[in-house]
C-alpha cells in the first residue's frame, strides 16, 4: 500500500432505507420517505490505526460499519480499501479475507447449534483455507491444519483448545465475544469492524475484552474502525475520534485533542455527559440536551443537530439572548407543527393575543424591540392560520443554522466559519453576506 494512502476511503456514503407505507402505496408506484441512516459520510482510516465512530443510540454508526463492509448494499457514495473502490467488484469473496467484524451482541452472534470450534472453522472452510503459498505445511491435510489454526486462535483470545468442541450456551458473555473475536481473526485480516464489541458485557470484563483487543492489534497488524457510545472507552483505545449525529458526521479530531478542545456543540454535550471521577467536580451543573432527536425520515435542513443546540447562531439585527432566542425558535416550531391549542381564544377580544404570550413565553423577559413581531405572528395564529405566523417567524428569526448546511475541515459547525463572530459570552452572531430565503424542514 501507498504510504500516503488510507487503507479505508469512504467518501460521502449513503444507506437510505425505504418502503412503501401501505399495499395502495405499492400498487400505485408512490415513492415515501426513506430513512436516512446514514447521509453523506465521509473518513479516512490509515493502516495501523483505531477510528473511533461515536454518537447516540440510532445516530447511524452500526450501519456505517456495515455499509463499508458491504454488508448492506449502500444507496450512494464510495468505499475504497487499499485504493480499489469495492464498488467495481463484482465478488467480493477476495475482500472479505480482508476484512472482518466483531458484532455487538455476543448472544446472537453465534449459531447455537453449532459448536465454537465449528464457528471459527467455518470462514476457513467456506475460503478453502490455507491457501497457496500460505505459510504454513499444505502437504498436510488440510482439515487437521484447520483443526490446529481453531485451536491457536482460541488459545490466543483466552480460551482453551479443549473448549473447542462445547456449543455457546457453555460460555459466558464475555467468553462468547472472545469466541466472536477469534472468528473474525480466521482468516489473518488486515481490517475489522468492531461494533459496540463490550457494550453487553460486565464492566469486570469489558476492560479484559480491551485489552485483549489491544494486544492482537499490535501482534497482528489490525487496522480498527471502533463503534461504540462510551466515550470512556474510545477514549482508551483510539487513536481518532469521529462525532456522528443522525446521519452525518459532525466532527473527526484526535483522541486526545477531541476531548481537551471539541470544535462542535454536539461534541460538547456528549463529553459533558460523561461522569466525573474527581471530587473537584462534584458541584459542576450539567446541561442535558433539550428536545429529541428528530426523524432520520425528515432531518431538519442546514445544520441537523440546530433543533438541540445551545448555539444557535441567531440574525445579526437581533438583540436576543441566547436563551431568549432559544424560546423564540421553540415557538416557532410549536406553531410550525401546530402544536399550540387556541383553546379559550377569543378572536374578537384585545387580550386574545396577550393570553398567547403568557401561553408560550411565559417567564421569558423579552425586549420590547422584538414584541412587535411576535404580536404579528400571534395575531394571525388567533384567526387559525398557523401557516401565516410561522412565515412571520421564519422571516425575522430564521437562523443561518437552517439556511446552510454547515461545512468544515474538522468540524461541521458554523460557528468555525469567517462569516461569524463570537460575542463575550461565546455565543455565534452572522456577520455574513445576505442568507438565502428562510426554509422549512419540509424543504430539506
Amino acid at each position: 500500500m501507498a504510504a500516503d494512502r488510507p487503507l479505508v476511503r469512504v467518501r460521502n456514503l449513503q444507506k437510505h432505507f425505504d418502503r412503501e407505507d401501505s399495499i395502495l402505496d405499492r400498487l400505485l408506484g408512490d415513492t415515501t420517505n426513506p430513512v436516512r441512516a446514514v447521509d453523506g459520510v465521509s473518513f479516512d482510516i490509515r493502516e495501523g490505526e483505531t477510528l473511533g465512530l461515536v454518537g447516540e443510540s440510532g445516530c447511524g454508526k452500526s450501519t456505517t460499519g456495515e455499509t463499508l463492509l458491504r454488508l448492506l448494499d449502500p444507496t450512494g457514495g464510495k468505499v475504497e480499501y487499499d485504493g480499489e473502490d469495492l464498488a467495481e467488484h463484482e465478488d467480493l469473496f477476495s475482500f472479505r479475507r480482508r476484512a472482518g467484524v466483531v458484532f455487538q451482541d455476543p448472544f446472537s452472534s453465534l449459531d447455537p447449534r453449532m459448536t465454537v470450534g465449528a464457528s471459527i472453522r467455518q470462514p476457513l472452510d467456506i475460503h478453502d483455507w490455507p491457501w497457496p503459498h500460505s505459510d504454513v505445511d499444505t502437504s498436510r491435510p488440510k482439515g487437521e491444519l484447520r483443526r490446529e489454526r481453531v485451536a491457536d486462535l482460541m488459545e490466543r483470545v483466552g480460551l482453551s483448545a479443549d473448549q473447542l468442541d462445547r456449543y455457546p450456551n457453555e460460555f459466558s458473555g464475555g467468553q462468547r465475544q472472545r469466541v466472536g473475536i477469534a472468528r473474525a481473526l480466521a482468516l489473518d485480516p488486515e481490517f475489522l469492524v468492531l461494533d459496540e464489541p463490550t457494550s453487553a458485557l460486565d464492566v469486570s470484563v469489558q476492560a479484559q475484552v480491551l485489552n485483549l483487543l489491544e494486544d492482537l492489534q499490535d501482534d497482528f497488524d489490525l487496522t480498527y474502525l471502533f463503534i461504540s457510545h462510551d466515550l470512556s472507552v474510545i477514549r482508551h483505545i483510539c487513536d481518532r475520534v469521529a462525532v456522528m449525529y443522525l446521519g452525518e458526521i459532525v466532527e473527526v479530531a484526535p483522541t486526545e485533542e477531541l476531548f481537551a478542545n471539541p470544535q462542535h456543540p454536539y461534541t460538547e454535550a456528549l463529553l459533558e455527559s460523561v461522569p466525573r471521577a474527581s471530587t473537584d467536580e462534584r458541584d459542576r451543573d450539567i446541561e442535558p440536551l433539550t428536545g429529541d432527536v428528530p426523524s432520520p425520515r425528515n432531518p431538519p435542513s442546514g445544520c441537523r443537530f440546530r433543533t438541540r443546540c445551545p448555539k444557535v447562531i441567531p440574525p445579526a439585527d437581533l438583540e436576543l439572548t441566547q436563551p431568549q432566542y432559544r424560546a423564540v425558535m421553540d415557538v416557532r416550531r410549536r406553531i410550525e407543527n401546530r402544536d399550540v391549542s387556541l383553546d379559550g381564544l377569543d378572536s374578537s377580544g384585545g387580550d386574545a393575543v396577550e393570553t398567547l404570550f403568557d401561553r408560550l413565553l411565559e417567564g421569558v423577559d423579552l425586549p420590547a424591540s422584538e414584541r412587535p413581531h411576535l404580536r404579528e405572528a400571534f395575531e394571525a395564529l388567533v384567526e387559525g392560520d398557523f401557516e401565516a405566523a410561522a412565515e412571520t417567524l421564519r422571516e425575522r428569526y430564521a437562523s443561518v443554522c437552517e439556511r446552510r448546511h454547515p461545512d468544515g475541515e474538522r468540524a461541521a459547525c458554523h460557528l468555525d466559519a469567517d462569516d461569524v463572530r463570537l460575542d463575550a459570552d461565546g455565543n455565534g452572531v452572522w456577520v455574513g453576506e445576505e442568507l438565502d430565503a428562510p426554509v422549512t424542514d419540509t424543504d430539506s
